[in-house]
């Protein structure tokens, strides 16, 4: 058997150096699609080709395309394209399944899509010897295994390309066990996935006669066999599991199943762990092979390969469910504001929201509730996106019903505070203020529901914030103090949300109540719209190039 096989590779050899005269300057080397501790080429067309072979640490990730080694992120092949010069490398397809790799090396010059043309031509008369030598090397029942193994990953990354929603995540990691078992012949098998925040391995999948037993559970990385494999990076057989100090029988003695031996080997993908699949008990002989440790090893790693191409593909759903959702909010949102804010006599009104990266629940309007006297609302919902553009959309209605009937401050907040308390999640509450003005004295009532103090500058150019109220909306039944005031002849009130006080520069310096007040007082002589483009202006500059991190929304009210 061992003429033959050599035969083989002697005449896949002699056609090899045959056709390497088609490239310049490069000669051809043939790789194998796996290799256990050592990767040696199987076929070189010139002794100047390194031949010497090259430690492997792990299954090396299966290539499917022709790849430049400036094209691969895998560490592992970076180290074997840098150690055998490799310029190009064509994998050897049969059904779409690597046998092995054709390699181009000592190529001192780019290569030419004409050449990986030919080397891609050349690539298929080698298919079937190849499948001969598979046959005559390690047995025929380990050549089986491995098309078999192949076959399976094949059919993996095609399952993996077609999932298209967060629950066929479980539906692929049960196809990877399903077929992991099938491919090892093994009674039972389990799989744990990566906590990298936690450090611990989350259970995932159990398949075999008791896996109805095994519940859900989480395991320190380095603790118990699994827990070693995961820190370590290496795979682990052991023959005979009563005699190696990690293995807890606890399982055993409490489900009746009995463990004899364990074959644990990491699930690698870029040089990272993300996950350790178990094997238990071979149907066939009494222990696991190191055959069946470096079959594992390659089906794990193209497995790891196709659970992060889910994740991938996940994490662009959310972003795009996210950034429609905002999308929706932002546009409930815009509807709630008012396009224009009503010609109220005495009184220069100014007002804007300006958004940032996510949609939060500032709302704001001034209402004119009759020739005499007008009512200024300021809120912010706690959260973001659409569950808060509904509550302040709630709010908004509410608010509106009331005040057809009252013009009270009190009664309308305390009535408001009680819907929302029947409508609202506990963990979502409104910051609010209402005030309602007469426009001929200049009088005010108003209630400060947890909301930043509104700043009123007096005409002694003292501030006075308006603070009486209570407890924020939408959380408890309580009472709320009315707060009273007057605004004169010259006189400015500024109302704002939290947004604008605590926008951040790069130091992590926020803007603060002190430089609001300080624009205030220095702008005052100016009319509404300009008072609030200079607020605005020197929030922009003290943030600079930082992004804002919450919405705002700013309020001018001037008495004329």
């Amino acid at each position: 058997m061992t003429d033959k096989l050599d035969s083989i590779y002697s005449a896949i050899e002699s056609w090899l150096k045959k056709v390497g005269k088609y490239f310049s300057g490069s000669r051809l080397l043939l790789l194998p699609v796996a290799c256990k501790d050592e990767l040696v080429p199987l076929c070189k067309t010139s002794s100047s080709v390194n031949t010497n072979g090259l430690a492997i640490q792990s299954a090396i990730p299966l290539v499917y395309k022709p790849v430049r080694p400036d094209q691969l992120k895998e560490k592992s092949w970076q180290r074997i394209c840098s150690h055998f010069k490799i310029r190009l490398i064509q994998p050897v397809l049969m059904d779409g399944v690597p046998l092995a790799y054709l390699c181009l090396v000592n190529s001192n010059n780019q290569v030419s899509d004409p050449e990986a043309e030919r080397l891609r031509q050349l690539s298929a008369p080698l298919v079937p010897m190849l499948l001969a030598a598979n046959e005559l090397s390690g047995g025929q029942t380990y050549s089986e295994k491995l098309h078999r193994m192949l076959s399976e990953l094949s059919r993996l990354h095609e399952m993996s390309r077609t999932i298209e929603s967060r629950a066929n995540l479980d539906s692929l990691l049960e196809y990877i066990m399903q077929r992991c078992m099938e491919l090892i012949n093994a009674e039972a098998a389990s799989l744990m996935l990566v906590d990298e925040k936690a450090q611990e391995l989350e259970f995932k999948i159990v398949l075999g006669p008791k896996a109805q037993e095994v519940k859900p559970f989480r395991l320190p990385i380095g603790k118990g066999i699994t827990g070693w494999v995961a820190k370590t990076g290496q795979p682990l057989l052991i023959p005979d599991a009563y005699k190696d100090d990690r293995f807890d029988s606890s399982f055993d003695k409490r489900s009746g199943f009995v463990t004899r031996s364990i074959l644990c080997v990491p699930m690698v993908h870029e040089s990272k762990t993300i996950g350790v699949m178990n094997v238990l008990n071979p149907l066939e002989g009494k222990s696991f092979t190191e055959d069946d440790q470096m079959l594992l090893l390659i089906y794990a790693s193209q497995a790891a390969l196709s659970i992060e191409n889910v994740r991938l593909l996940q994490a662009v759903l959310e972003k795009e469910r996210m950034d429609k959702e905002l999308q929706t909010a932002a546009e409930i949102q815009q509807m709630l504001l008012p396009a224009e804010l009503p010609k109220l006599h005495g009184l220069d009104v100014s007002a804007c929201y300006i958004p940032c990266r996510e949609v939060s629940g500032d709302f704001y309007d001034i209402i004119k509730l009759d020739e005499n006297s007008v009512a200024c609302v300021v809120a912010d919902v706690a959260g973001k996106g659409v569950p808060s553009a509904m509550l302040v959309a709630t709010m908004q209605a509410s608010l509106q019903a009331y005040l057809e009937s009252s013009s009270d401050v009190l009664e309308i907040v305390t009535r408001l505070n009680r819907n929302l308390i029947q409508r609202t999640a506990k963990d979502r509450f409104i910051t609010f203020f209402m005030m309602i003005l007469d426009l001929r004295s200049g009088r005010f009532t108003y209630i400060n529901a947890g909301h930043n103090p509104p700043l009123l500058l007096k005409q002694n150019e003292t501030i006075e914030e308006l603070r009486s109220g209570g407890l924020f909306l939408g959380y408890i039944e309580t009472d709320f103090e009315i707060g009273t005031g007057i605004l004169r002849r010259g006189e400015l009130l500024v109302l704002y949300t939290d947004g604008l006080v605590e926008a951040m520069n790069k130091r992590d310096q926020d803007f603060g109540e002190r430089r609001l007040i300080d624009e205030i007082k220095k702008s005052s002589g100016k009319n509404a719209p300009e008072i609030e483009k200079s607020i605005i202006a020197k929030v922009h500059d003290h943030i600079g190039s930082r992004p804002l991190d919450d919405d705002f929304t700013l309020v001018v009210i001037k008495k004329k």
